[in-house]
């Protein structure tokens, strides 16, 4: 296959341009018409059967309409002795009727409608056995009789035929929308192959149109082919030389585009390598050593002060808090596993601050077990303390609470601080999306927590801030509903209650 492709190739280069136009037409156009006449042979071939179904449906129609009264009417007549046998002549109409319901057996296409054609075929035989009695009785002594065998044999005959011939239509009307929906499908598929041809024929069309523009002039096919060096990702691609001044300048600007194409993807290389490493170390910085070394003194002078109790939960809450920090290297925990995280901190910061903060944290448990990024409220209530609380003199309050709709979470870190003057929370903001790194004094943890939150969920996501002066401060974090694996929920509560029996032991000693 591939040498008489390639032998293919070798004399359409030498066939003349008008020639290779010619080759490009035929391909386009040829399949083209294939598939208008394929569409069109689907839709004639529809139109006939649809067509035909039509015809069924009304001579049924047409038959259901006046065969029951026509045929209760006659019999009526002749049984009160008005209208003789010959004049009203059933028979004959009854034989029309066995023609017509063969012919409607012969076009019926669902087994539905074959069925109601032999019943009301079986029917009408019932119906002409009745009407021989009735002729075979003495119609002027047997008038009771007969009235009888009017109303219990052929009234009700006449009736089931109505309805068999009104469940054949409607069977038929059935088939009908079928047969449109199989239309439907023919066009689709049509289309399908159709688009499938178009794209093969346009790889078609492409490969003969390259094949050219490289028959008509070298240069060409030497930028064509540094084009394609440059998409392979080799940049150092050289065109050639001494040709016309028009092309001469394209190949000097494209050998200058690819150099700094070059540059550009080395500096974009370099910083996404630094952009990642300053991430890393932001990471890191949310553990503020200055809280480590601040928490061991602490606990150091409860020790010397022999404040036993409060060492015991000081050491438990810190150990709780960086065993969260930690996590075993992943990156996401449960809600339930950040909030005691926030609350170690929490409660470290009122052995250490209890005369100017407290703090509550209201979060229902079936929130609690949705997925958030580590330590993402850590720094928030961070802030709340050293930029709201702390340049106040009253007590204040942090409080985190939580809302939920049916496909996110508001996690809301709020303080009554001293609060931000609107152009503050407006830098702030901005910093925040714009993707700014902004300084430690105005929110370096919010612009991280930020953007660590859209960089795991996306843009819709991420922090917003509200502040008024004296007022305080309000931070909600908007995550979506992810639950992790229960296993893993279960672990931690097991390593938790664990952790915490091992706490109540040592209070108890």
């Amino acid at each position: 296959m591939k040498k008489y492709v390639r032998e293919f190739i070798a004399r359409f280069r030498k066939f003349s341009i008008e020639k290779k136009l010619k080759w490009l037409r035929m391909v386009v156009i040829i399949p083209a018409l294939v598939g208008i006449i394929t569409l069109l042979v689907i839709m004639i071939n529809f139109n006939e059967s649809y067509n035909e179904a039509v015809k069924n449906v009304s001579v049924a129609s047409k038959f259901n309409f006046s065969f029951s009264e026509d045929m209760d009417y006659k019999m009526y007549r002749i049984v009160i002795g008005a209208e003789s046998f010959d004049a009203m002549k059933p028979y004959e109409e009854i034989k029309e009727a066995k023609e017509l319901v063969k012919e409607l057996n012969k076009n019926a296409v669902t087994d539905e409608s074959k069925l109601r054609t032999r019943q009301i075929g079986k029917l009408l035989d019932n119906l002409k056995i009745s009407i021989e009695e009735i002729e075979h009785s003495d119609l002027k002594n047997d008038y009771m009789e007969n009235n009888q065998r009017l109303r219990l044999n052929v009234n009700v005959f006449t009736e089931i035929i109505k309805e068999k011939v009104s469940e054949y239509i409607y069977y038929e009307i059935g088939n009908m929308e079928s047969m449109r929906v199989k239309l439907e499908k023919e066009i689709m598929h049509t289309i399908t192959i159709t688009l499938i041809a178009v794209l093969f024929l346009s790889l078609i069309t492409w490969k003969l149109s390259k094949l050219i523009s490289q028959s008509i002039s070298y240069p060409v096919r030497q930028l064509c082919e540094m084009t394609k060096e440059v998409a392979q990702g080799n940049f150092d691609v050289h065109g050639p030389q001494n040709t016309t001044e028009e092309l001469q300048i394209l190949t000097n600007n494209f050998e200058h585009m690819a150099q700094k194409v070059e540059r550009l993807i080395e500096d974009v290389k370099v910083e996404q390598q630094n952009l990642r490493k300053k991430e890393l170390q932001l990471l890191q910085e949310q553990i503020n050593p200055h809280f480590l070394y601040n928490t061991l003194d602490t606990i150091m002078w409860l020790a010397i002060d022999h404040q036993d109790d409060k060492v015991v939960e000081m050491v438990a809450a810190l150990s709780g808090f960086f065993r969260t920090s930690l996590s075993h290297g992943e990156d996401k925990i449960t809600i339930r596993e950040e909030l005691e995280h926030v609350e170690n901190y929490l409660k470290i910061q009122q052995l250490r601050y209890g005369d100017i903060m407290e703090y509550s944290i209201d979060v229902p448990d079936e929130i609690k077990k949705n997925d958030i990024v580590k330590i993402t409220l850590q720094p928030l209530v961070e802030n709340a303390l050293y930029h709201g609380l702390k340049k106040q003199r009253e007590k204040g309050m942090i409080k985190i609470s939580s809302v939920d709709d049916e496909n996110n979470i508001f996690l809301i870190v709020e303080d009554n601080g001293v609060g931000m003057q609107p152009e503050q929370v407006v830098q702030i903001n901005k910093e925040m999306y714009e993707d700014i790194w902004v300084n430690r004094t105005t929110g370096f943890g919010i612009a991280n927590v930020n953007r660590r939150i859209k960089l795991y969920y996306g843009e819709e996501y991420g922090l917003i801030l509200e502040s008024e002066p004296d007022i305080g401060t309000k931070v909600i974090v908007v995550v979506p509903k992810t639950r992790q694996a229960e296993k893993k929920i279960i672990k931690n509560q097991k390593n938790s209650n664990h952790y915490q029996k091992k706490s109540n032991f040592k209070q108890t000693r």
